[in-house]
């Protein structure tokens, strides 16, 4: 094929350019002697998508109109709601690429409510460059890491992936912000915080994830239809997304988890004991800070116990067949409880490895009291754990009345705002959200109600069932009532 008809090809035809770019990719020199054409730079420049096939070797979005569109898009407030997997963070991943590689001194921001969180988009981005040799021989060393990327000064782009924590934002004023999963970044951090960064002329803001709290700015934005370029899109629309990842997806989800994650709906669920509004205030960006003395700890080893702060309790509910055993460690500082270390075992663990486990986390944290869940072969557990020198342990049968009673309690630090949780922990998020409630029916009409709990079919409540008892654990002893003689 003759030169002139291969340029013209490449830019008029969208699968032809798919069909040749991995071999353009491999040959860096060709590649660059292609994009030295007016037409094919001309085309770079203006059209993220073409960008996005010539350069990422993305041939999945020839035919993906929805992604395209959002790809596309350059409205200077953005908002797009997806369902579980339908390619946001990949196509944002491309949109961060484009302005950085075709806008000369643009700055970019990735953030979300953990750094881990906003690595995941942030990694499209850097592997897809790694994988570029002409895209790779563009950036900056030293100057780019693992969490920035950095172009030579010939464009002096940069992107950057950054947790929501208001001492690691300082500083930055950037042209383009991506808030990922915008729905578990507290909202007065976005508008207190994230938005007055944007002062530059001609600045973008764009907010996605799926739909969870409704007194929150990412569903108030979604609801702005004059102010933000809307986009929503349910897991079913994507090619990404297979027919049987789907089928596998209906099976396992509850109703209300389906609308939500899948079809990307604001739903309220009846009879939840903990509504998602109230758990969006309990999340904690700091508890995601690496550098944080209050960070939650992923792992036991490593841990410098002259390194914690404030006063430990934990909680441990058991399982072993088919619900796991969850250990929870709280800290407690000025009357604020923390979950700084969570940790679910194995299905089958044997209970001298979750009592090795505890002993050991034991020995770091110093808890001040520790509470199991003494239901079943827990009340055993309980003694062993005595034996060897756990002298403020205690066990609880969780009946109907002792669940209604460390919920509330777990609850009321809930409501008081004196409870953080890691925002990115979805598994906790979710069982806390599916715990639903009933009323019991009383035997006189003056009898007090009590509630009985229960979550969905095929659903566990164990982290859960952990957190709350190690919040029990730390709640303050009720002062006694004492009678004085009235003379």
């Amino acid at each position: 094929m003759e030169r002139e008809e291969f340029l013209n090809r490449l830019v008029t035809d969208l699968n032809y350019t798919a069909s040749v770019t991995q071999q353009l990719i491999s040959r860096p020199k060709a590649l660059r002697e292609v994009l030295q054409d007016d037409r094919v730079r001309k085309r770079v420049l203006e059209d993220p998508v073409f960008f996005a096939v010539l350069m990422c070797n993305d041939k999945w979005l020839v035919n993906a109109p929805d992604h395209q569109k959002l790809l596309r898009d350059t409205h200077p407030r953005q908002v797009a709601v997806c369902g579980r997997g339908w390619g946001k963070s990949l196509v944002f991943s491309r949109k961060n690429l484009w302005l950085i590689y075709t806008k000369p001194k643009i700055e970019s921001l990735i953030i979300s409510s953990t750094q881990r969180q906003s690595m995941i988009m942030f990694d499209y981005c850097y592997f897809t460059v790694q994988s570029n040799p002409l895209m790779r021989d563009m950036i900056q060393r030293p100057g780019t890491t693992r969490t920035t990327i950095r172009l030579k000064s010939s464009l002096g782009g940069r992107l950057v992936a950054l947790p929501c924590s208001p001492n690691k934002l300082r500083g930055f004023h950037p042209d383009w912000v991506f808030c990922d999963e915008a729905s578990i970044i507290p909202s007065d951090m976005i508008t207190s915080e994230i938005i007055p960064m944007l002062t530059k002329p001609n600045s973008h803001f764009v907010m996605s994830g799926t739909p969870k709290s409704f007194d929150h700015i990412f569903h108030r934005a979604f609801l702005e239809r004059k102010r933000y370029s809307i986009h929503h899109y349910p897991s079913y629309t994507s090619s990404l997304v297979s027919k049987e990842q789907l089928a596998e997806w209906q099976q396992d989800m509850t109703k209300e988890e389906w609308a939500r994650e899948v079809e990307a709906q604001w739903i309220e669920i009846a009879n939840v004991f903990f509504p998602i509004d109230l758990i969006i205030t309990c999340l904690d960006p700091e508890l995601g800070d690496p550098d944080s003395s209050n960070r939650f700890l992923h792992e036991l080893e490593g841990i410098q116990p002259k390194q914690l702060k404030g006063t430990f309790y934990a909680g441990l509910d058991m399982g072993k067949q088919i619900d796991h055993s969850v250990l929870a460690v709280i800290q407690k500082t000025n009357n604020k409880r923390r979950l700084v270390y969570k940790y679910q075992f194995p299905l089958g663990t044997p209970y001298p490895s979750v009592i090795a486990h505890v002993t050991k986390a034991n020995q770091i944290f110093q808890f001040s009291k520790l509470y199991i869940d003494k239901t079943g072969v827990g009340d055993a557990i309980v003694d062993e754990i005595k034996e060897i020198g756990f002298q403020d342990t205690e066990g609880i049968f969780l009946t109907d009345r002792w669940k209604e009673g460390i919920f509330t309690y777990l609850k009321l630090l809930m409501e008081q705002k004196r409870l953080s949780i890691l925002p990115d922990d979805t598994q906790l998020i979710t069982q806390i959200n599916e715990q639903r409630y009933e009323y019991l029916k009383p035997k006189t009409a003056q009898e007090r109600i009590h509630l009985k709990f229960y979550h969905p079919p095929k659903r566990h409540d164990d982290q859960l069932f952990a957190l709350a008892l190690a919040c029990y654990a730390s709640k303050e002893e009720e002062t006694k009532a004492t009678l004085k003689r009235a003379y």
